[in-house]
């Protein structure tokens, strides 16, 4: 079976939100919800001359490519209304490729229904045998603290407030 997803380069993209807006509209979505978002990554100062500010459309878990339009041949309406162009669907493997092209692309195989397709979270780092507890840290008005930065005994710091 074939995977879709969507490929965006974010290097083009305006932040006009088109993609949300038509996404809200096609679906439904109520007031503080998307199928698609537009992310600020930034601004900040990379040198004197030179800022980092990116817009970075992110497809959410409620983000399903459209099936009902992707199913007639159609593109999903977040592409269709990309003012700027900068997102393609498609097969994952072709659009695999076309990340070979360029940098500042992303792309994203959003799986719809992700609370049941995914199941329970386990992680592979912590087991209940090893599971790390937080660390208790105590303040008296006296003038001096001491506070861990880690949750072992080792990185103990003192500090007088004097």
């Amino acid at each position: 079976m074939t995977t879709y997803g969507l490929l965006i380069d974010y290097e083009y993209c305006t932040g006009c939100q088109s993609c949300e807006v038509s996404c809200k509209e096609e679906h439904g979505y109520p007031v503080g919800k998307w199928g698609i978002r537009v992310v600020d990554e930034g601004p900040w100062e990379i040198d004197e001359d030179h800022m980092n500010w990116n817009k970075i459309p992110v497809p959410t878990d409620l983000c399903d490519l459209c099936v009902n339009r992707t199913a007639k041949g159609r593109e999903p309406i977040c592409v269709h209304h990309c003012l700027a162009d900068v997102m393609k669907y498609g097969p994952v493997e072709e659009l695999a490729k076309l990340m070979c092209d360029k940098t500042k692309q992303v792309l994203f195989v959003p799986q719809y229904k992700p609370y049941e397709a995914r199941g329970e979270f386990v992680s592979k780092r912590f087991n209940d045998a090893n599971r790390r507890k937080a660390a208790a840290m105590e303040v008296e008005a006296t003038g001096h603290i001491e506070f861990a930065t880690h949750r072992d005994d080792s990185d103990v710091r003192t500090v007088d407030l004097d």
